[in-house]
């Protein structure tokens, strides 16, 4: 089996603590597994918060990617990392195997994640951005969360997000059309912004389609799973 190196991207309000349980998993078959926390986040939220944009984390991404020397990546995006993982693709091509967005946004060219948001989220995520303010976390049951000890292990840890990340538009070209794309949708989120993403995205060749009995927060609350998926 030839040895992969997996770079894994958080979604909102997360840092690498979310992949503490499938890394390991990754690593006992033989591959390299490397989560990050973006700036402003997890062990890194005590950083300038209210600067941060969603260029300084894809910064944050190919800086991590160019320093650990890692080639031939396997990258990674849950959720709101979808919306990194493209702007990395985008920006060292050369260095990305393949790419996983996993139950994630994956912008079009010229939009921002808050364009796929339905109204009412995108008022208050508006209201946030115009009070200078981050975006809070939501409600864990909105993501299908439902295992008590889930939700236990991962309220204490969430952090509020920047919200300049939701605001910048994602510049995609053609340069990473050659890449193999997944994109994996959790059944058990009721996320009809992730059902129009998956009914758009595998209509494309670059893409293949995979479904799994899991909710949104699937690298905590089924790792195994969220592991198996991504060895495929």
């Amino acid at each position: 089996m030839q040895k992969r190196t997996y770079v894994l991207i958080p979604g909102a309000w997360c840092g690498a603590w979310a992949w503490q349980n499938v890394a390991p998993l990754l690593r006992a078959q033989g591959h390299i597994a490397s989560p990050l926390t973006l700036g402003g986040l997890g062990e890194r939220s005590q950083s300038s918060a209210d600067r941060i944009d969603l260029t300084a984390h894809i910064n944050d991404v190919k800086n991590h990617i160019r320093l650990e020397g890692l080639d031939d990546v396997t990258l990674v995006g849950w959720s709101y990392g979808g919306a990194v993982a493209t702007g990395v693709a985008e920006g060292m091509p050369d260095r990305i195997r393949t790419l996983f967005y996993l139950d994630s946004f994956v912008p079009e060219d010229g939009r921002a994640i808050v364009d796929y948001l339905a109204p009412r989220a995108r008022a208050a995520y508006q209201a946030r951005a115009d009070s200078d303010e981050p975006l809070l976390p939501l409600p864990l049951e909105r993501f299908g969360v439902t295992d008590q000890a889930v939700i236990d292990f991962v309220l204490p840890r969430l952090t509020p997000h920047p919200w300049r990340t939701f605001f910048q538009p994602v510049q995609v070209t053609e340069v990473s059309a050659g890449i193999p794309k997944t994109y994996v949708r959790c059944a058990k989120a009721m996320l009809p912004h992730f059902d129009s993403t998956f009914e758009r995205v595998r209509q494309r060749a670059d893409f293949r389609g995979e479904v799994i009995e899991a909710d949104h927060f699937c690298p905590v609350s089924a790792p195994e799973l969220t592991a198996e998926v991504l060895l495929k």
